[in-house]
């Protein structure tokens, strides 16, 4: 009889251990051949086993940001950009711009100068927009290539700017230098006579350094 206990005992100890083993199991490492990927999303680390979604370049927002639920369009934001390329004026465009008048007298119009951001964009199709959101001046018009395929003529008009009077047609050019990898922009008012007898004789000039 005694014999039969270590027996069962031996057994009692095998099962106890295998049933061990088998808990521990869900809880296992992960493979080491497994691929983590390494995210940060609005400034958090995480790790998971999927790649982390591709970002989205600055200042381009998707087809939900332009457009309601209805499908109608709100306001002009860029749809895609070339992105860092500065082989070609076309794309979109960021710097500061001067907003300035002078009068017929070569008088200085202080009511008229601001400095503020412009965002402009060039499409290879030839149609030229843009947006300065802090004196509300939307620009809308035809670029054409130039002397030189950095350069290009601009023929463009101003609407909705707070200070009226800089709203109208402007004609002036885009030159890229790859040097530095900057454009500079340089539109002057074109003064109708319709502007002259509204508003008295006046000159506008927009001048901006951007890049990418």
């Amino acid at each position: 009889m005694n014999t039969r206990f270590p027996s069962a005992r031996s057994n009692c100890v095998v099962v106890l251990f295998s049933g061990l083993l088998l808990g521990m199991a869900p809880v296992s490492p992960a493979k080491a051949d497994q691929q983590l990927y390494r995210c940060v999303v609005n400034g958090k680390t995480t790790y998971t086993d999927k790649p982390c979604d591709a970002p989205t370049l600055p200042g381009v927002n998707g087809p939900s940001a332009s457009t309601s639920s209805n499908g109608t369009h709100q306001a002009w934001e860029p749809t895609k950009s070339i992105e860092l390329d500065y082989s070609t004026p076309y794309g979109i465009w960021r710097g500061q711009a001067q907003y300035q008048g002078t009068t017929v007298k070569g008088q200085a119009m202080r009511e008229a100068h601001v400095v503020v951001p412009l965002m402009i964009e060039v499409e290879k199709q030839g149609r030229v927009r843009g947006t300065s959101p802090e004196n509300g001046c939307k620009l809308l018009g035809v670029a054409a290539p130039y002397f030189s395929p950095n350069v290009f003529t601009l023929d463009v008009t101003l609407s909705e700017c707070r200070y009226p009077a800089l709203n109208r047609r402007y004609s002036g050019t885009l030159a890229l230098y790859q040097s530095s990898n900057t454009v500079q922009l340089s539109l002057r008012s074109l003064n109708h006579m319709v502007a002259v007898l509204i508003e008295g004789p006046s000159n506008f000039d927009i001048k901006a350094t951007m890049k990418r």
